[in-house]
């Protein structure tokens, strides 16, 4: 897993990564993302989230600029890639 975009929220209490990684059966570049609360220990990755990196750092600046806890990070990733 490489971080290919960071941002921290609250002197890092709510800390947004975009990653890419190698989908094991395409061997292709994907792209996942990683939301994580560092005051209640809770975090979501989505793992291949998106095969384009611009992709998953547009929705990585949404989620920064609404301010999306971990647990919230699913239904908006189906809604936007819906979208």
């Amino acid at each position: 897993m490489k971080t290919i975009y960071n941002e921290c929220l609250g002197n890092t209490e709510l800390i947004y990564t975009a990653f890419s990684e190698t989908d094991e059966e395409t061997k292709q570049n994907v792209y996942g993302i990683m939301v994580k609360d560092t005051n209640t220990h809770r975090e979501t990755i989505l793992h291949s989230f998106t095969a384009r990196r611009d992709q998953a750092i547009d929705f990585i600046e949404t989620l920064v600029r609404n301010i999306v806890e971990p647990d919230f990070v699913k239904e908006i990733a189906e809604d936007y890639i819906l979208a």
